[in-house]
């Protein structure tokens, strides 16, 4: 993947194509986890690509490409929540639309269960959940992408956790 991100930066479209095809999946979930509405969580995913192909060239540090990638997903999800008259706390960056296939991501949609579990939480609780369990961040780059202590993010895991369990019992929850 690595020399896929090398490729894409240096204006390589075809290994642009390919990088996204490997965390378009991690691009949903994210704005899944922001976003509720499908119409928006495509909007998001779309204007994230826009940027990572716009902005992919000024990546100095390859291996930050995903912590680069989920921070200008949040962004595009709180520049549409915001739009929408909603308030949230993090930074909002601000672009041109990038149209895709509308109905590419369905499929995924519905092998995605885990978002109805955690749809009772606040957004940011879903935003740090679903990057924890569902795109496999350690809270050290959980923090690092949002700004936050770790000791907070791990708090706040672990508060998110109880909720889990007081909603639906000890199965199935670490």
């Amino acid at each position: 993947m690595l020399e896929m991100i090398e490729k894409a930066r240096k204006g390589d479209k075809e290994a642009f194509i390919n990088l996204i095809k490997l965390v378009e999946k991690k691009l949903y979930v994210i704005a899944r986890s922001r976003l509720n509405n499908e119409e928006d969580i495509k909007d998001a995913v779309q204007e994230t690509i826009f940027l990572l192909y716009k902005n992919i060239p000024k990546l100095k540090d390859i291996q930050k490409f995903n912590g680069y990638m989920a921070k200008i997903m949040i962004n595009s999800c709180n520049k549409i929540v915001i739009k929408k008259g909603k308030h949230i706390s993090y930074d909002v960056v601000q672009n041109e639309e990038f149209l895709i296939e509308k109905d590419k991501y369905e499929d995924i949609d519905k092998k995605l269960d885990f978002f109805t579990i955690i749809s009772f939480l606040e957004v940011e609780e879903r935003t740090l959940i679903s990057m924890y369990y569902s795109d496999d961040y350690t809270t050290k780059e959980i923090s690092k992408i949002l700004k936050m202590n770790e000791s907070t993010i791990r708090s706040k895991i672990k508060r998110i956790k109880e909720k889990l369990k007081q909603r639906y019992g000890e199965e199935g929850i670490e």
